[in-house]
């Protein structure tokens, strides 16, 4: 071998040891790249997940402070609503000792008034003298009605539920309103089927009470029906008149307190019967709450110068009540003319 081929050999000994020096140099390269890439995106995970835990902290104590602000306020409602059921308890004993203390004084009056009546006096002494009678009678009912309310506002009226015959309710409330539509010139109908309604009968029976009174008082002609059924498995009782009716826009405040309408169709104050007056304003009121504390759905539909119809829907009785048992499934319908003559069948 001679040197230049020695040298030779010992050159590409040399290329190689430097072709596998840059192979491991590049593979060293790539190696710290990776972990370099590796180390970058940790940190930067690390940092979102600071970034995030700072962020639900945030939202955390933000939380916290809306809960006690909600805690806050709900404890100030039911101090408030404490303090007003308190008020109105206070109320309705203070209503119900005043009106004991103030029906004294109007009960001796009128009695005093009723005496009048036995004495020889002119035409104008007694009339005058049944002025001053519906006048105290007009008080009293006010009185009474405004403490009726109370007790209603107060969550003390606690309806007693069970089996209610419908026919036998509707007929004693058309026995009791017959002279009343007789003396207007109406015609009165009932009608009923034999079935009995879950309800309290006595707050039941005043709410049909005053519908009734509303409807007889406010028709100046034609007649006034009180109508009983069955709708889509419940039962329905619609006090329905050919009165003045009801503008559109006033049909939720005629059950405001003292709203009376300002006007009927034609344009006139609506007409009550002659020595009856306007009423007090607080009929539909009454029947209102009545309704909401027997959770009988109470509906209005009128027209002006048609009349109006009033709807009160009632669960029926699982439970026939003991007058229903025994009667006929047949509708039992009472017409009252107007001249006060009575018919039933």
């Amino acid at each position: 071998m001679t040197l230049h081929d020695a040298g030779l050999e010992g050159e590409a000994s040399l290329r190689r040891r430097i072709a596998k020096l840059e192979r491991i140099n590049a593979a060293l390269m790539a190696h710290v790249e990776r972990s370099t890439d590796q180390r970058g995106g940790a940190y930067a995970l690390f940092q979102t997940a600071i970034t995030l835990e700072g962020r639900v902290r945030t939202r955390t104590e933000e939380l916290t402070a809306l809960m006690h602000r909600l805690e806050r306020s709900n404890e100030a409602l039911v101090a408030a609503k404490e303090e007003a059921e308190t008020a109105n308890r206070s109320k309705t004993r203070f209503l119900a000792a005043a009106s004991h203390d103030l029906l004294q004084p109007l009960n001796a009056a009128r009695l005093s008034i009723s005496a009048l009546a036995d004495l020889p006096l002119g035409p104008e002494a007694s009339l005058i003298g049944a002025q001053v009678e519906r006048g105290l009678q007009t008080i009293e009912d006010l009185i009474k009605t405004l403490l009726d309310i109370s007790k209603l506002d107060a969550g003390i009226v606690h309806p007693q539920v069970r089996p209610v015959p419908l026919p036998d309710l509707l007929a004693g409330l058309a026995a009791s309103f017959a002279p009343f539509a007789a003396r207007r010139g109406l015609r009165l109908v009932v009608r009923s089927p034999e079935l009995a309604v879950s309800s309290d009968g006595i707050l039941l029976r005043r709410i049909l009470q005053n519908l009734l009174s509303n409807a007889i008082r406010y028709t100046a002609s034609g007649g006034v029906a009180l109508v009983a059924r069955r709708r889509a498995g419940t039962v329905r009782v619609d006090v329905i008149d050919t009165g003045c009716g009801i503008a559109a826009d006033e049909h939720a405040l005629v059950f405001d307190e003292f709203y009376r309408g300002s006007a009927n169709g034609a344009g006139t104050p609506p007409r009550a019967a002659e020595g009856d007056g306007p009423g007090l304003g607080l009929g539909l009121s009454i029947v209102r709450r009545l309704a909401l504390a027997l959770d009988h759905p109470l509906a209005l539909a009128s027209r002006p110068g048609r009349g109006t119809r009033v709807s009160l829907t009632l669960p029926p009785s699982a439970v026939p009540a003991a007058s229903a048992l025994t009667a006929s499934p047949a509708t039992r319908c009472c017409t009252i003319s107007a001249s006060g003559r009575s018919s039933t069948r």
